[in-house]
């Protein structure tokens, strides 16, 4: 299954925030995206951003987690 994620690379924390369903797009975790982004600590400087994307479980696995992210911030 394809999911689009938020990914924060300084906490290593990141959401799923779209499932894909056949060939369309459901949102997924939309009651935790504004405490997610409220939560991010460098929010505020200038330079700060997130990195988003499109995996399939296992890129997304080989990407992330094998490689130091390690904090599964909700699934």
């Amino acid at each position: 299954m394809n999911r689009k994620y938020l990914v924060d690379t300084t906490t290593h924390e990141y959401l799923c925030v779209a499932l894909k369903k056949g060939q369309d797009w459901v949102d997924n975790n939309q009651k935790s995206l504004k405490s997610f982004m409220d939560s991010r600590p460098d929010k505020n400087k200038e330079d700060f951003k997130l990195i988003s994307g499109e995996f399939n479980d296992n890129s997304f696995y080989e990407k992330w987690i094998r490689n130091g992210t390690n904090f599964v911030f909700q699934y």
